[in-house]
Formats: C-alpha cells, structure tokens, sequence
C-alpha cells in the first residue's frame, strides 16, 4: 500500500488523521460500484442481498479483531453504538470517567444517568485510575484506549494487572483512535467492551464502526446478543458504510496490516525524538515508555496559520496542535513539518511555544 492509492497526497502534506482518515481510490471504486448496484438492482434487492451478506461480514470483523462472531457488532458510529450499548446496563453501576476524555464518551453516561465519579486527566494517568480504585468503589472504568487531545495511550498491561486485582472491574474502551493503528486481539486484552468508529485509522468513509462485547460482559450481565444485534439492526442499517467497512479491513489483510503498523511505529519514534529535541513537545510525552502516534504540539493559531500555509494539514485541539503519523505517512512528510517549524521558530523564536 503507498501513497499513490491516496489522491490528497499529491497535494498536502496530510497530518491529520486522528480527526479523518483518508479514503483509498480502491475504497471510492468499490463505494461507487455498490451504490451504482443499489441504482440498477433496485431497492428491495439491494437490501435483501445486503441482509444476507450481514453473516460473512461480521466474520470478517471478528477475524480482523480477534473475537467469535457472535460478540461483535457493526454499527454505525461511536456515539450511537455506546449509547445502545449502555441501555443493557444498570444504572447504579459506578463508572469512572476522565474529565477532558472524548465528550461523546463521557456523555453517554452522564446523559443516562450513570452514577459516575470523574478523575483528571494527568500524565501518570495509570497512578491516577489505580488511586481512585483504591479509594472508593467502582463498577466501571470507561476511558479512550487514546486520547484524542494529547495522544496518550493508556498503558494495556497496567489494565490487566488491575483486572487481576479488581477482577469485578468492568472495562469499557472507546477504540475510535486506536482500532486500525494497531494491532489488536480483543480476547486477549482486558476490555470488556471496546466501541469504535471507522472513519479514522480504519480508513473506511463516514457511517460505520465496531462493538465488541467479551464473554465475561455477556456472562456478567446475562446479555442475550441476539437481542443485542436486533437493537442495532431493527430497521435498517448503513448498507454502504458497513460494506465498506468490510472492504477497508480486508485490503488491511491484503497489504499485511502488521507490516503497515510497524512500519508508523517507526516514523512515528522519529516524529517522537525530532519534536521532542525542537521542544514543540511537553516533558511528559518523552517520559512515558509509549505513545501513540498522535502529538499534541505546542504551538497556537499563529503556528496552526503558518503550517496551514505550508499545506501541511493539521487541527487545533485544546491548547495545542494535534498532529497524527499514519502509514501512508512517509520520512518526506516528517522532514517537511520539522522544516516548517524550524523556520517559525527562526522567525517568531518561542512566542507562542508557552
């Protein structure tokens, strides 16, 4: 897989990811093809055909993320999916949230009605969860598996460890900046629910996402997924979003989804120590052991307005400038940012790095 299959990237240094990925030439063919079929097949077979392919679909999902067919779910997006999701649990579950965590997030508890404690959101954000566990009860750890603001990625074997102490412990993933930029088996993480949407690092167009449940949620709760799956497919459902979903993933597979990865892994180590070394990165991010390949950074809209006149596409979030390294992200892309923001600093020194 390279760039030429991404038509933006002739034109723009593309860093933005992480608000949304980009769609293949392979992927706008296919989406045209299905629609064109919706046109000349007609609209009761169009569907009909599309409820019949629902069953090797969601195979192919369950392959891609490590799970029995059973437990997963597509769905159209993030904020709906959560939001069924949670109508299966008991309200009086404590659930810890992170304040400054993703609002669609945190807003689904809050919006039903959850009995929820906020934590904030440090850089030892580990230390912070294990000391709210310590100090009162809770039901449920709901956090993004990144955070979409800084880039922080929760630390997975810190989850495990409270799992085994907490073996109660109910733990929910918003995977919307994590699934498609990593590797990923859910049946051997810790989460109990993992929710994401695929127009990020999935790379797969609007309209369509993943819902995992683990056996022991199923257990625990005494779901009936059947009753779980008519929730998201009464009715109907995005026909072409979940196709192409299903496309996306398994082009992941043809171009060798673990060689795609490590090889944003490695750019992203260099974007790591080269804004690092700039200082246009905050202490904290060099001093954990790992980070996504998100960055938030330093910098206004004075550098958002400089880099935006350099093409190099990027988003405002917070305090800072988010930037994201995908895998058709190259070292040319790199090079081009750390030359940019050489030359604002040469002409506008520190001035807005505070």
């Amino acid at each position: 897989m390279n760039k030429d299959q991404y038509p933006l990237l002739t034109n723009i240094t593309y860093l933005n990811t992480a608000y949304v990925g980009l769609m293949s030439s392979e992927l706008a063919k296919f989406r045209r093809t299905h629609e064109e079929d919706y046109l000349s097949i007609g609209g009761d077979y169009y569907k009909i055909e599309a409820d019949a392919k629902l069953e090797s679909i969601h195979n192919n999902f369950a392959s891609f993320f490590g799970l029995a067919a059973g437990r997963i779910f597509g769905i159209s997006n993030f904020s709906s999916g959560i939001r069924i999701a949670l109508s299966f649990f008991s309200k009086e579950m404590k659930v810890m949230i992170i304040d400054d965590d993703y609002p669609s997030l945190t807003n689904a508890f809050k919006e039903q009605n959850f009995n929820y404690t906020m934590i904030a959101m440090e850089y030892n954000l580990e230390q912070a969860i294990e000391n709210k566990l310590k100090s009162e009860p809770i039901d449920i750890l709901a956090l993004s598996i990144v955070q979409y603001t800084n880039g922080l990625l929760i630390d997975q074997d810190f989850l495990i460890r409270i799992k085994n102490d907490y073996p109660e412990l109910i733990i929910i993933g918003d995977g919307t900046q994590f699934l498609g930029a990593y590797e990923f088996n859910f049946d051997k993480s810790p989460f109990d629910m993992v929710i994401g949407s695929g127009y990020k690092w999935l790379l797969s167009g609007f309209g369509n996402g993943i819902l995992m449940i683990s056996q022991n949620l199923e257990s625990k709760l005494g779901l009936a997924l059947e009753k779980i799956r008519e929730r998201f497919f009464q009715g109907h459902f995005n026909i072409l979003g979940l196709a192409s979903l299903d496309f996306s993933l398994k082009q992941l597979d043809q171009y060798d989804f673990k060689k795609l990865i490590k090889k944003k892994s490695i750019l992203s180590q260099k974007a790591k120590a080269e804004l690092t070394t700039l200082g246009f990165l905050p202490r904290w991010v060099s001093e954990r052991s790992n980070h996504s390949s998100i960055f938030s950074i330093k910098g206004g809209e004075l550098l958002f307005q400089f880099l935006k006149k350099k093409n190099i596409r990027c988003v405002i979030r917070g305090k800072g400038i988010r930037i994201s390294f995908h895998f058709y992200n190259t070292d040319a892309d790199l090079k081009k940012l750390i030359l940019a923001l050489k030359e604002f600093k040469i002409l506008y020194g520190n001035l807005s790095l505070d």
